[in-house]
């Protein structure tokens, strides 16, 4: 636990006008300082987002580093060597190791609230507390902080969940993702990628900027409790209603939509799959009239619960048949002139040759930090149009790349002071 005094000379501290640290600054998120303390996925990409759109984000990790870093599969280049997913979700963040457990750990962490716009972090619930790091603390140091706590089950609730260990996979299980996605004759689907990852990231970020639109607006900060469960089971759209007001509880289908057809996966002659889609009549039509079959013969197994009649049936095997003596453009092609959504089903090889992948930039090259090499990868999503547009402005960092940094300019440590703290372990740098 830290002192009094230690904690009312941080709280009497001044706050710096952000950015300090940036090169340069662009994006719409501007001026923003994020401290990110979490590990792994959710977290970090939430702050990795805004990271992207301009915001100035320090990932603070534990000492010996966030376990993404040691994950396979890796990039190696003349001794140094990256994960895959790090080098892509951690570019335009600053690093800084910091050890919580020791005094002066805490009192650098809680300087970087002070100076902070938001703090997200994913560790267990009650790990801060104990740690003296409690968000009344937090508040005092700094009124108009906005805090995200991202946690598998939440921060609060039936005391019997709080505090498991989870994954997304748990939080797909707990919310009934699983239970929806798969076919009626195989088990339940585990999301990857990490879908319970990055819907309760999106879920994070969104909050986040809400708290600090509200923190600009009324000068006082608040607490966000995002649970992984929640944000997966969020995406449900009317399946809760259909649940609980119809008694009509949603089970696996396979790639069949509940409600209408055709709505599915189809082989094609060449071994390949499309996807075809027709929700309302008017596309409906379109189809039977590219198929060669009269809509108005057909048009009743269009809903349920006509889809699911034997003359339901018969024209999804219809349909298949067609599909299956066509090679993947031939069917892409024929529905296109009928104004029928359909694709091919992509692969990720696919989509790094595809025209308007690249025309959109979404494939882009920049110097990672970790390996010290030009590597190729996912480009910046959504696509801005401003003056300065979000973009990629450095690589992934190494462990610890930025303390000297962060401490000097940003908390005004002297040269002494920070080589105090690499010594005793209360920091660390590369």
């Amino acid at each position: 636990m830290l002192s009094d005094d230690v904690l009312n000379s941080i709280i009497r501290g001044s706050r710096k006008p952000a950015p300090t640290l940036m090169p340069k600054s662009f994006g719409p998120l501007s001026g923003v300082r994020v401290v990110s303390s979490g590990i792994l996925i959710a977290e970090p990409f939430a702050a990795y987002l805004a990271a992207l759109w301009g915001a100035e984000v320090i990932h603070v990790e534990r000492p010996g580093g966030d376990t993404y870093r040691y994950s396979p599969p890796f990039i190696e280049h003349e001794g140094r060597k990256v994960n895959t997913w790090w080098a892509q979700e951690r570019r335009n963040m600053f690093s800084i190791v910091v050890n919580l457990k020791s005094e002066r750990g805490k009192e650098v962490f809680l300087k970087l609230l002070k100076q902070a716009d938001i703090w997200m972090e994913s560790s267990m619930p009650g790990t801060y507390e104990k740690l003296g790091i409690t968000d009344e603390i937090a508040h005092k140091i700094n009124p108009e902080l906005t805090i995200v706590h991202i946690s598998g089950f939440g921060h609060w609730g039936d005391e019997n969940y709080l505090g498991l260990p989870a994954y997304d996979a748990i939080a797909a299980a707990f919310s009934g993702w699983m239970s929806l996605n798969g076919f009626p004759e195989t088990p339940p689907y585990k999301p990857f990628p990490y879908t319970g990852d990055y819907l309760t990231a999106l879920h994070a970020l969104s909050a986040a900027l809400a708290g600090y639109i509200y923190s600009k607006k009324t000068g006082r900060g608040i607490s966000i409790d995002v649970a992984q469960f929640e944000a997966v089971a969020n995406t449900f759209g009317g399946l809760w209603i259909q649940t609980i007001e119809l008694g009509d509880t949603p089970t696996r289908r396979g790639n069949k939509d509940i409600y209408f057809q055709p709505y599915d996966i189809f082989k094609t002659s060449d071994g390949g799959y499309v996807f075809i889609g027709a929700l309302g009549y008017d596309v409906f039509r379109r189809l039977c009239d590219a198929i060669g079959i009269d809509f108005s013969e057909w048009r009743d197994v269009h809903y349920a619960p006509g889809m699911h009649t034997e003359k339901g049936k018969a024209f999804d095997s219809l349909l298949r048949d067609w599909v299956a003596r066509k090679t993947s453009d031939e069917v892409i092609e024929i529905l296109k002139k009928h104004n029928v959504p359909c694709f091919k089903v992509y692969t990720l090889r696919d989509a790094l040759s595809d025209p308007h992948y690249n025309a959109r930039k979404d494939f882009i090259e920049w110097f990672d930090e970790s390996i010290k090499k030009n590597i190729r990868g996912w480009g910046v999503v959504p696509k801005f149009k401003m003056g300065e547009e979000p973009r990629v402005w450095r690589g992934s960092p190494r462990l610890g790349q930025d303390a000297r940094l962060i401490l000097n300019k940003l908390l005004d440590y002297t040269t002494e002071e920070i080589e105090e703290l690499i010594k005793g372990n209360d920091v660390c740098c590369e």
